[in-house]
């Protein structure tokens, strides 16, 4: 694999299924890895993300994701769509260069816009070829 471009943090958030979290997320790593990214893990090490607290309904666990450009940026971005569909609860909020999407598993329509918009103000870096 070749040196990641966008370095993606994917957040998960279940308030519906906060015991089930955390094997979910498990299960979201497995089907990043089959795509062509640099590396699928967690985050190792710092303080709990802002905002959690002991005893909160709401877990939040996440991921670090290695995109070698934007196609495989918006393949990240599908599947995410895709695996919180297939939840039906749920959001992700994706974080690159410090702008943040939010996936939720409505309307797939509305989602798609803001992915392209999201995706497209990073694509100015390189030239969208495919990934070699």
């Amino acid at each position: 694999m070749s040196d990641p471009r966008y370095e993606a943090v994917l957040a998960f958030t279940d308030e519906a299924d906060p015991d089930g979290a955390e094997d979910a997320v498990s299960l979201l790593a497995e089907e990043l890895s089959l795509l062509e990214l640099s590396f699928v893990r967690r985050p190792s090490g710092g303080p709990a993300p802002a905002g959690t607290r002991a005893g909160d309904t709401t877990v939040l666990t996440a991921l670090l994701v290695g995109a070698t450009g934007a196609p495989t940026l918006r393949a990240v971005v599908a599947l995410v769509q895709d695996w919180l569909a297939r939840r039906n609860s749920g959001s992700i909020d994706i974080t690159v260069n410090g702008e943040e999407l939010r996936l939720t598993s409505v309307s797939r329509a509305d989602q798609r816009r803001a992915v392209e918009l999201f995706v497209a103000r990073h694509a100015p870096r390189e030239t969208d070829a495919p990934d070699a």
